[in-house]
């Protein structure tokens, strides 16, 4: 008795295509690639927002419109400050906000051939961006990719109602 061989629909291991069927949903590794480009670039851009921040307390402080205690000098007063984390914050918003509602892609997304967009293909909201970045959970919502091997698709994709899709002809990883 010989056994034949069950036919599927879709592979296992194949990609799911997008609503409209012709590029496929991007995989864990190249989200993993983009997020790691992506967080070399923004560091520097955090280091150059906080040295603007530390020259504004300075300045505030040898023109005497800010007064510090013995001992405390401007960097430390400024690592105290609720307004300085927040922005910190913005700025790190900012960068993944103005990539993805602009081009679809920020520079790590580019370079690993990929494009975050809503199922029409069309680019993202303010709104859809900011719902995206707050339920990434800095990147790590990107690992339910390994376990929705059906849909590809990571938490802050489901919360945002978008996809990342691979932008390169022919490609599926």
């Amino acid at each position: 008795m010989s056994k034949t061989p069950r036919s599927r629909t879709r592979p296992v291991s194949a990609k799911p295509l997008t609503a409209f069927g012709s590029t496929p949903r991007a995989g864990f590794r190249r989200r993993l690639g983009a997020w790691a480009i992506d967080a070399l670039l923004v560091i520097p851009l955090l280091t150059l927002a906080g040295y603007l921040a530390y020259g504004l307390s300075y300045l505030l402080v040898i023109s005497g419109l800010l007064s510090l205690e013995e001992g405390v000098t401007a960097s430390n007063w400024l690592a105290h400050q609720l307004w300085f984390s927040l922005w910190l914050a913005g700025v790190l918003c900012s960068y993944f906000v103005w990539f993805w509602c602009r081009e679809g892609q920020t520079p790590g997304m580019r370079r690993f051939e990929i494009r975050v967009q809503n199922t029409d293909s069309t680019l993202l909201s303010i709104g859809q961006a900011l719902v995206r970045l707050g339920t990434s959970a800095f990147g790590l919502g990107n690992l339910m990719v390994i376990f929705d091997r059906r849909e590809f698709l990571a938490f802050q994709d489901y919360w945002a109602n978008c996809e990342v899709v691979v932008t390169a002809p022919g490609a599926g990883h």
